[in-house]
């Protein structure tokens, strides 16, 4: 009886430890910094502060730069000089709205979560 307690004890433990745990739901991984709405989209445009090769790859973009179109931007964040903290993905097709091409051009992102610095 006792090498199978010792069996499942260590099923258990081996199972416990070998799970892969998501703990960076909460982690913001980018600094940015609001700059205020963009005359040519009507959106914020935030600028990032670090990690630039990372947000570029997100965005899939090509354009060097660290000024972007910043879609679902949080209301209580839409203050020029704000700085953030924040999550991102590339925008989906259904997520772009047309912008008058009057302005500067930035790419755009999505911000899946934001909060003050």
């Amino acid at each position: 009886m006792k090498p199978l307690t010792l069996f499942i004890t260590l099923a258990i433990v081996s199972t416990y430890f070998s799970c892969e745990k998501n703990n960076n739901v909460n982690n913001y991984q980018f600094e940015a910094e609001v700059l205020g709405q963009n005359s040519d989209c009507g959106l914020f445009a935030i600028k990032f502060t670090d990690n630039l090769d990372k947000v570029m790859a997100i965005a899939e973009t090509s354009v060097s730069g660290d000024i972007y179109i910043a879609r679902n931007l949080p209301d209580d964040l839409q203050i020029q000089g704000q700085m953030i903290i924040l999550n991102i993905r590339k925008p989906k097709a259904s997520e772009l709205t047309p912008c008058t091409a009057l302005g500067p051009s930035y790419p755009w992102i999505y911000v899946t979560n934001a909060k003050l610095k």
